[in-house]
């Protein structure tokens, strides 16, 4: 994983589901990765807003495209 790899969360936790992200839900790195938190920002196609930037524990999620 390095910055701006597009990502998938691969587990439901009531920790990202209080923003709205949920399993199966994809988005990009943001920013640097450092330790075992990520930021990642969960988008929308299109113009719409993103739905979260939030930090996601690395082994909550799986590369998409590096």
């Amino acid at each position: 994983m390095k910055e701006y790899s597009r990502v998938r969360l691969i587990v439901e936790k009531e920790e990202y589901a209080k923003y709205g992200v949920h399993k199966g839900m994809d988005g990009w790195i943001c920013g640097p990765i450092c330790g075992r938190d990520i930021y990642v920002c969960f988008d929308q196609d299109g113009p719409l807003p993103n739905i979260a930037d939030i930090h996601i524990r690395e082994e909550d999620l799986e590369v998409v495209i590096e």
